[in-house]
């Protein structure tokens, strides 16, 4: 084996990755959305631990990165809706790489199994 080593590199792609992802609550809210479509609401009564303002600012920087679009809807009531971009679903295979990586329920090919409120229930138990 030869004792010659290629130099380190930072990837700017990495980079990009993780200046968006490795916010608190970014990834677990592109997950939320990889659900379904969700109203603001909806997403601060599931996450209860994080504040609205902080709930705002990461589903902005979502936006601004293209993952997630903000759909407004005049009512009445005016509700706005947050979904993913074609670019956030991109991130389907990814995410699931890393549920599985975590530990969540996989079929024998390694793909996650579908979320169920009852299998969750039981693993956090």
């Amino acid at each position: 084996m030869s004792d010659i080593r290629v130099p380190l590199h930072a990837c700017s792609y990495t980079e990009e990755v993780f200046g968006v992802l490795g916010k608190r609550w970014s990834g677990v809210l592109l997950d939320l959305l990889l659900q379904r479509p969700a109203r603001f609401s909806e997403l601060a009564a599931t996450l209860p631990q994080i504040s609205k303002r902080v709930l705002a600012d990461r589903l902005a920087e979502l936006q601004a990165a293209g993952l997630v679009l903000r759909e407004v809807d005049p009512g009445p009531p005016v509700t706005v809706t947050y979904r993913l971009t074609e670019r956030g679903e991109g991130l389907r295979p990814a995410m699931d790489a890393l549920r599985v990586w975590a530990g969540a329920p996989a079929d024998d090919q390694g793909r996650p199994l579908p979320y169920s409120a009852d299998l969750h229930q039981a693993e956090a138990g």
